[in-house]
C-alpha cells in the first residue's frame, strides 16, 4: 500500500511540512510588543493636555481679572446655576456665605454677629451700595436669609443673588 519508493512519503510528515523546527523565528516575525511609539505617542498627548489646560485657566483668570472678580473666585464659592444677566461693577459689595456659615464681605471673613456692623459701615459711605450675595449651593437657605434680613435692617435694600451660567 505504499504508493512510491521507500521513503517518500515519510518526509511530508509531521509539524512545518518536514523542515526543522528551529528555522521559525526566521520568519521576520516578533514575538514581542515594541510600546515605544505608544510611548512616545501618549507624552506628546500628555503635553499637549498640559499646555491646553493651562491656557484655558489663564484666559479664565484674565476674564475675571477683566470683570472685577479675580479676588472672589479665591473663595472658591460654588453659586446654583441661573439666568442672572447683569455684570459686577466696581461699586458693588460682595458677600459670600460658604456651606460652614462663614461670610465674607469682600474678601474679608466676617463674624456673623459683627456683621450687621460692617454692613452699617457700608451703608453709611453709600446708602444705594448694591450687595451681591454669593450663596454656596450647599449653604442652608436659614442661612441666606439671615443674611439678607441683616442688610435690610441697616437699610441696605438693593440685593442681588449671584448665580454662574448653565453653559
Amino acid at each position: 500500500m505504499q504508493s512510491g519508493p521507500k521513503g517518500e512519503g515519510s518526509q511530508g510528515v509531521g509539524l512545518g511540512g518536514g523542515l526543522p523546527l528551529g528555522d521559525e523565528e526566521d520568519d521576520g516575525f516578533f514575538g514581542e510588543i515594541n510600546i515605544t511609539p505608544l510611548t512616545d505617542v501618549f507624552l506628546v498627548l500628555l503635553i499637549i493636555l498640559m499646555v491646553v489646560s493651562a491656557s484655558v485657566i489663564e484666559d479664565e483668570k484674565e476674564r475675571a481679572y477683566e470683570k472685577g472678580l479675580l479676588a472672589e473666585r479665591a473663595l472658591q464659592v460654588m453659586t446654583p446655576e441661573g439666568g442672572g444677566d447683569q455684570d459686577l461693577v466696581p461699586e458693588d459689595v460682595v458677600v459670600s456665605v460658604l456651606p460652614d456659615r462663614t461670610v465674607y464681605v469682600e474678601n474679608n471673613a466676617v463674624p456673623l454677629a459683627e456683621l450687621e456692623a460692617y454692613l452699617a459701615g457700608i451703608y453709611a459711605t453709600n446708602p444705594k451700595t448694591r450687595i451681591v450675595l454669593r450663596g454656596d449651593e450647599q449653604t442652608s437657605y436659614a442661612v441666606i436669609m439671615d443674611v439678607i434680613a441683616r442688610c435690610s435692617d441697616v437699610g441696605l435694600r438693593n440685593i442681588a443673588l449671584a448665580s454662574r451660567d448653565g453653559d
